[in-house]
């Protein structure tokens, strides 16, 4: 299932889950939890569509640097029954952030070199500076470190915070991590995760840099703290997650989601060792990420390999374009968004079915909110080690080499002594990428 499937998809769900008790009846004005969605794309739109459905939500705020896709926010506003003339609109979200002092929650959905300023900032703001509460897109953050100071704001501040890993609040996902946790496989001594996405060749396309963007669009708000670029379409909107300055590409887009079930149903936080190895082969446009890349996650236990096709796949995978799988000495079980199957070692087979996941995640969301000391179930330091999977299969590919993960540290090794259980020779090379220096003007906030 590619994105545009998935939100059509998810969008025609209403009605498939039951609504919790706080969200079935009308929520009087003084009880609405006011939110902003701060990013107006696809999943800004999904979002703020899932909010709507939501009677204890009330929208006063949106912010994009591009009219467009204003406009089209303020359409799916209108459709869901809302007032349009109730909701202020905002091009740069650190100014919406320091002059709204009404709202409770920020909806943040822009490209992922984004989301650690929005987010840190959002939790400074707000209500007396008590900070926001978060709904925030994934993969968490553009590199480790910005996603370390993510959670830091967020603990600092006691916010609620919800991931848009919205697998976990699957409920055939949450029944396949506790077959797995059952010990009913056996000993999990390989796991798998794949996702092929089919691109043509021509993927985003080979246009020139144009001198000027399109009209309504605030360019250089756009790149914000990456670095200065001439505008060029292929690098924009959908297509900039192929490119290293804002997205780094299918490996961690996709991985954050499958490979955080990996993590979740194996009860680990982190490999001990990341060897990656691809290259861009197939993709002919000017995208900079690999679109072959095949990478091997080295934990105590078990091993993980992970497949990244961005291009045409043809077999290897049966009719999931995506999925994970636990390998264990009684069976396997095989998982994607449309169900589970575990395969017995003697053949016999066991079909289930899938589940709604966005919806309600949302949901999950607002009980969180309204009980605050549940935990969501996509808390940010688990998709922070989610996507830190990503991000390490990245710099090993761009290193050349096999590299070895302090997890404790968040630093990069050149090995590891089994003995002493220690990690040798810090991996300079691989620690910058730990990192990128803002643009000029833009500076991570403080924690």
């Amino acid at each position: 299932m590619d994105r545009r499937e998935f939100l059509r998809q998810t969008g025609a769900s209403v009605g498939a889950t039951l609504l919790t008790a706080s969200t079935s009846r009308a929520v009087a004005a003084r009880d609405k939890i006011a939110f902003a969605v701060i990013g107006c794309g696809g999943m800004g739109r999904a979002n703020l569509r899932a909010f709507l459905r939501l009677p204890d939500f009330e929208c006063l705020a949106v912010c994009d640097v591009d009219k467009n896709q204003i406009a089209l926010a303020m359409d799916d506003v209108k459709k869901a029954g809302r007032d349009p003339a109730r909701i202020q609109v905002y091009e740069d979200y650190r100014k919406m952030l320091d002059e709204r002092k009404d709202l409770d929650v920020a909806v943040i959905c822009t490209p992922d070199h984004h989301h650690a300023y929005a987010l840190i900032h959002a939790c400074y703001s707000g209500r007396n500076g008590q900070g926001l509460d978060i709904y925030c897109e994934k993969p968490l953050a553009h590199n480790i470190v910005e996603g370390r100071a993510m959670i830091q704001a967020v603990r600092k501040q006691k916010r609620v915070c919800q991931i848009g890993t919205q697998q976990r609040s699957g409920k055939h996902f949450q029944d396949a991590v506790a077959f797995v946790q059952s010990g009913k496989l056996g000993h999990v001594y390989l796991c798998r995760t794949w996702i092929t996405n089919n691109y043509p060749p021509t993927g985003c396309g080979n246009p020139p840099d144009e001198p000027n963007p399109p009209p309504g669009v605030n360019y250089d708000l756009w790149l914000g703290p990456a670095p200065k670029r001439p505008f060029n379409r292929a690098r924009f909107h959908w297509h900039y997650r192929w490119f290293w300055d804002y997205g780094n590409g299918l490996c961690p887009d996709w991985g954050v989601h499958l490979n955080d079930i990996i993590l979740w149903a194996m009860k680990v936080q982190a490999p001990l060792a990341v060897h990656a190895c691809g290259g861009k082969y197939e993709m002919k446009d000017i995208s900079e990420t690999p679109d072959t890349l095949d990478v091997t996650y080295e934990y105590p236990t078990f091993v993980h390999l992970y497949t990244v096709r961005q291009g045409r796949m043809h077999g290897g995978f049966g009719s999931r374009n995506h999925g994970m799988e636990f390998v264990g000495t009684e069976g396997t079980l095989t998982l994607d968004r449309n169900g589970w199957v575990v395969t017995w070692k003697d053949g016999r087979q066991e079909q289930h079915g899938g589940s709604e996941q966005h919806f309600t995640h949302v949901q999950n969301f607002l009980h969180c909110l309204r009980n605050r000391s549940v935990e969501p179930n996509s808390p940010i330091e688990s998709v922070h080690y989610a996507t830190n999977t990503g991000h390490l299969a990245n710099i090993s590919y761009r290193v050349g080499r096999k590299i070895y993960w302090d997890a404790t540290q968040e630093r990069c090794y050149r090995g590891y002594d089994p003995v002493k259980k220690v990690f040798v020779h810090e991996d300079m090379e691989a620690n910058a990428y730990l990192f990128r220096e803002p643009r000029s003007g833009w500076k991570l906030p403080a924690t």
